[in-house]
């Protein structure tokens, strides 16, 4: 009773019919169950909760080809169809509520899938494309680090903060470590907030001095490939790196160099002025600061009750 469970129930042909999944953190109950109808080329899924539907999709099938799927769910509807080239994929039109209709055009060679384009609007945009032959993610990512290296000085010397600065935070999104913020404050700002809560001291969101950081290199293409890339990491084979820790550590080392710096002709600082990357919700922090800060640094925020 104390395990979440997944049943699932198959029909004579093999084929999923019943799903239900109950909860052992709800008290070891039912919390939403699905059933599948499947009629010659057309399949049907009714999702409920406990008390009430939550979605009807139905999904129309030509030679063994999915070809529509019409949704009907609590917050709107929705309709996408599918077109096919020598068996692959190679368009989607989407049309969903709230949103402006688009399609998606897929490109393949005799290797596989080269390139997805969106057109909405008018507007194109490329949502995946194949690396080219010889890209590599870990030299993709040390050229990002060496940007950064640049930008964020820059950046920092943009700050207006009232008084030496205790320290810059570069804070980003977990799903997206690239597109970053940096945050200054003082040490008579950091105590205020340590005094509210401990991590508070920590929290860039809470500081008042903070600007965007451009990753607008010349090479605009090899980031939005380090970026597809990384998201395909966190989406892909559970035993691999996930992206998302390929950016945290790429911050941590940009910080770590960061902190060899002489910071003098940039801003004031105060003695004990440190560089860290921080996510929004402070889920990475404590690795981060020890992945980016000298153990002796690390001793003496411990000693002044920062950390």
């Amino acid at each position: 009773m104390d395990r979440d469970v997944l049943r699932i129930g198959f029909d004579t042909e093999g084929r999923a019919v019943v799903i239900e999944k109950y909860s052992g953190f709800l008290h070891g109950r039912l919390y939403y169950e699905t059933f599948v109808g499947h009629d010659g080329d057309v399949v049907e899924a009714a999702h409920f909760d406990t008390d009430r539907p939550i979605y009807l999709h139905e999904y129309r099938f030509v030679d063994g080809l999915m070809r529509s799927a019409d949704m009907v769910a609590r917050g709107g509807s929705g309709r996408e169809s599918y077109a096919y080239t020598d068996g692959r994929i190679s368009r989607v039109g989407i049309e969903h509520d709230g949103r402006a209709p688009c399609v998606l055009t897929a490109e393949h060679d005799d290797r596989g899938l080269v390139r997805v384009i969106e057109v909405m609007d008018r507007r194109s945009e490329v949502c995946y494309e194949r690396p080219p032959t010889g890209f590599d993610l870990e030299t993709a990512c040390r050229t990002i680090e060496d940007a950064f290296l640049t930008l964020i000085p820059d950046a920092v010397a943009r700050l207006v903060i009232d008084g030496p600065a205790a320290c810059v935070a570069l804070s980003y999104y977990r799903s997206d470590a690239l597109s970053i913020e940096v945050h200054g404050a003082t040490e008579d700002e950091r105590v205020a907030l340590a005094a509210i809560d401990a991590q508070a001291a920590w929290s860039p969101a809470d500081f008042e001095a903070s600007t965007d950081v451009d990753l607008d290199l010349d090479d605009a293409k090899s980031v939005r490939l380090v970026r597809q890339e990384l998201a395909l990491l966190d989406a892909g084979d559970l035993d691999a790196v996930a992206g998302s820790e390929v950016g945290r550590r790429l911050l941590c080392a940009v910080a770590a160099r960061l902190n060899l710096r002489d910071w003098s002709d940039t801003l004031p600082v105060a003695d004990d002025f440190v560089v860290y990357p921080a996510d929004l919700e402070l889920v990475d922090l404590e690795r981060n600061l020890a992945d980016c800060l000298p153990p002796d640094r690390l001793a003496r925020l411990r000693e002044r009750g920062l950390l």
